[in-house]
């Protein structure tokens, strides 16, 4: 019988956190039937052990192993793929969730008939041992967009917190796997397929410092943010120029940022494009962009998938 959600998690590295993230999925309330898929990206701490110990006393739990270390765009894609919910629940699993996180996602799902439900993270410093997620409740809002790339390309939803359609992953192909990172490549690839976005304001994980977030890095982010727009904004030369001008505009974003980070950047022309492409006075062709893309291949403490 198909579940309702297949939770498809990559693990590298989690063992510290794992079981009291573990602990919070089985406390999901509600009538809601679900499987499991962690994606093992080659820990060297013993997750893969601790995972393995959970599809043995749970029937509904599939651990995936690799022989390779690829980064959690592959892994994410790698676990989709054997995924068989109705919807998936993409979280990080280092994290809280909160009790009813789920039923209500999907809840809001069925009842918006929405392809994807977005909910918020909040940090913490308190341990992950000592969290204690709140449930949601009823008393919240929601704003429903009809126009989900609009949504993206705004304010961006970049949290591992999504519930969607295995549909439309699928119909969207996953995360870029050509980019380490997915949050950003995975919000950007489903909105362009999706008919309906449901952005929720509930809290549906508790976020503690771990110490082990990709996201500590953001140069890793900057490099990886601007190649995935400068890569959509390759794949899709049919887009109104509107969009392809905010996705140019992303792109000099990273750029910036990743000044800031210390890349070695001159600042004048990335100031100068920036203005260009704020008052709308430039032409948003990624040629023009391609000599960032060099320097960003040549940053140092960045991953990168090996090209095929």
């Amino acid at each position: 019988m198909q579940p309702d959600v297949s939770f498809v998690l990559p693990v590298y590295n989690k063992a510290s956190a794992l079981p009291y993230f573990f602990a919070s999925l089985l406390a999901q309330t509600g009538d809601v039937s679900f499987e499991v898929v962690f994606v093992d990206d080659v820990s060297t701490d013993n997750s893969l052990e601790i995972l393995n110990e959970y599809a043995t006393s749970h029937d509904f739990v599939r651990v995936i192993d690799n022989e390779v270390n690829a980064g959690p765009s592959i892994r994410l894609n790698q676990g989709v793929q054997e995924a068989k919910g109705k919807y998936l629940a993409l979280f990080d699993c280092d994290e809280i969730l909160a009790p009813d996180a789920i039923e209500t996602m999907l809840s809001l799902a069925k009842k918006h008939q929405a392809d994807m439900v977005h909910g918020r993270g909040r940090k913490t410093a308190t341990p992950i041992e000592k969290i204690e997620a709140e449930s949601i409740g009823d008393n919240f809002n929601i704003t429903i967009h009809d126009d989900p790339l609009a949504r993206i390309l705004g304010r961006g939803m970049v949290r591992m917190t999504w519930l969607v359609t295995r549909e439309l992953f699928h119909k969207a192909g996953g995360c870029d796997e050509a980019v380490f990172v997915q949050d950003e490549s995975l919000a950007l690839r489903l909105a362009f397929k999706a008919q309906c976005i449901v952005d929720a304001d509930i809290v549906v994980t508790m976020v503690p410092d771990m110490g082990s977030h990709i996201s500590h890095n953001t140069l890793q982010l900057n490099h990886d943010r601007f190649l995935v727009y400068l890569n959509f904004l390759q794949a899709h030369p049919e887009l109104p120029s509107g969009v392809r001008l905010k996705l140019y505009q992303k792109c000099i974003s990273a750029i910036k940022k990743a000044r800031r980070d210390g890349a070695p950047l001159a600042l004048v022309p990335i100031l100068t494009r920036y203005i260009m492409g704020k008052l709308e006075l430039v032409d948003p062709v990624p040629e023009s962009l391609m000599s960032y893309r060099n320097i960003f291949g040549q940053l140092p403490n960045v991953r990168r998938i090996e090209e095929k």
